[in-house]
């Protein structure tokens, strides 16, 4: 009886010695520290808001133009017989050169026969002034009067057979050669002058209102400003507006304004030639506008509002937009100075929400 109650009475033993030692390490080990839950505040880049004078530039694009723009016609017939070595197509040509010649001889021919007609009238009409004959004499006067008119024109046509440029040009297109036979009208080639270079330049109807498209009270006129890129290079040429056209386009509804740039071949004005059939990117010099505020277009929400940061939290902020531009907008109403503009864009964004400046 008694070894049955020692073995019963031993693993409780060891059972209760066992919790003693767990209770004891348990409240020997030292209290764990407590950890505080942190919020992360989200970091924000922001704009100071500072109101200050701003020039509109208005964007467009357009193809570059000869002002002066002619098909040199034949005035008298006859076969080429002598062509300049400038007449090529793409050549450039000054004012006054020969470019062509055209067989004269037919002409020669006629003012020797015109010089022969007024000799003749002029006997004729010394014969009736011996006689006293008033009407004879009107007759001769008048037959007098019409073979010089026919050696005038006998001679304006020799000097037809000679071909000039009738000012600074290009040669767009030549159409006739040494040896071709030409008639009276026959479009001999196509010119397009290199006095002035024009550019119409497409504008919307909302632009209109910042642009000053008459000449200013000093004498000049808006500038403008084109670029084209040729391979990795970046040209530019500087030019003037002249005038906004007094039309609508009636497919696409847009305005045109039309600039130009002076001796667009003259390379000590301009670093590479302003050519003709160039396609360029224009901006056009616009108004001043006083206490302006340009924003990035970034920071508009929703077509109508913004955030700005007051007191470390987002206040929305409903804003009107005076004009809208490539990148940014320019602001009517809704910010004033001293606003701090939130430009990030996080993933949720609600009226309130704490925030903080990114350090620069």
């Amino acid at each position: 009886m008694k070894k049955s109650l020692i073995k019963l009475t031993l693993p409780l033993i060891v059972v209760a010695a066992a919790v003693i030692i767990a209770w004891a390490m348990i409240n020997s080990r030292a209290d764990l520290p407590r950890r505080e839950s942190a919020t992360e505040v989200p970091l924000v880049d922001v704009l100071l808001i500072k109101p200050a004078t701003l020039k509109v530039g208005i964007r467009s694009q357009g193809t570059v133009k000869s002002m002066q723009e002619i098909d040199l016609v034949s005035e008298v017939s006859g076969r080429v017989t002598r062509v300049a070595p400038e007449f090529v197509s793409g050549g450039q040509v000054a004012a006054g050169t020969v470019l062509l010649q055209i067989d004269p001889i037919d002409y020669e021919v006629a003012i020797a026969n015109a010089q022969a007609a007024v000799a003749a009238a002029q006997l004729r009409l010394s014969e009736v002034k011996v006689v006293l004959m008033r009407a004879a004499i009107d007759e001769a006067e008048a037959g007098v009067r019409a073979a010089q008119a026919r050696l005038r024109q006998a001679m304006a046509d020799l000097d037809n057979t000679t071909v000039t440029a009738p000012f600074d040009a290009i040669i767009d297109s030549k159409n006739v050669d040494l040896g071709q036979f030409v008639t009276t009208g026959l479009p001999m080639m196509h010119l397009l002058g290199t006095d002035i270079a024009e550019v119409r330049l497409p504008i919307l109807a909302s632009d209109i209102p910042f642009i000053r498209s008459r000449q200013l009270a000093d004498g000049s006129r808006p500038k403008v400003l084109f670029t084209a890129t040729r391979g990795n290079t970046t040209l530019h040429w500087r030019g003037n507006i002249t005038r906004l056209e007094k039309r609508v386009d009636k497919q696409t509804r847009v305005f045109h304004l039309v600039a130009e740039v002076r001796e667009p071949y003259n390379h000590s004005q301009h670093t590479q030639p302003f050519s003709v059939g160039l396609f360029v990117d224009a901006v056009i010099e616009g108004i001043e506008l006083a206490n302006a505020i340009r924003i990035p277009r970034s920071a508009l929400h929703s077509g109508d509002f913004v955030y700005v940061l007051e007191e470390g939290l987002l206040a929305k902020r409903d804003v009107e937009i005076l004009r809208r531009e490539q990148d940014s907008l320019i602001i009517e109403v809704g910010l004033d100075r001293g606003d701090v503009l939130v430009l990030s864009r996080l993933h949720l964004m609600v009226e309130g929400t704490a925030v903080a400046r990114a350090s620069n």
